[in-house]
């Protein structure tokens, strides 16, 4: 439970990062983007590992890149169903998902290193 609210903290911070880099990103208020950074780790956690078990063929045919497309779907999916967060296009949930993966990285390394 401590590693899924350091992750779901990483990706809070991912998502307001993206959101001030790219205006177009846009939510309502800070609970929305709370409950977009919730739904995304429970995806991450849940969802992602069967679609990568599925698209293992295609994945290992683009040498890993076609990862990158599925963390993207992994943003639309939440932005399809978080109502008052809005991402205009597959291209900046392609960049979402990219400093996502990359925060969640960071903060993996840090909980891995941390005092327990």
């Amino acid at each position: 439970m401590r590693k899924f609210i350091y992750i779901a903290f990483s990706n809070l911070l991912a998502l307001y990062l993206v959101g001030m880099i790219f205006p177009s990103i846009q939510w309502d208020h800070f609970l929305t983007l709370v409950e977009a950074a919730v739904l995304l780790t429970i995806f991450n956690w849940m969802l992602r590992p069967v679609i990568m078990l599925a698209a293992l063929p295609i994945n290992l045919i683009t040498v890993g890149l076609f990862v990158l497309i599925i963390n993207a779907w992994m943003v639309m999916l939440t932005d399809w169903l978080i109502p008052g967060w809005q991402i205009p296009g597959f291209w900046l949930a392609l960049v979402t998902g990219v400093i996502v993966v990359l925060c969640n990285s960071a903060a993996k390394r840090l909980y891995r290193y941390s005092p327990t």
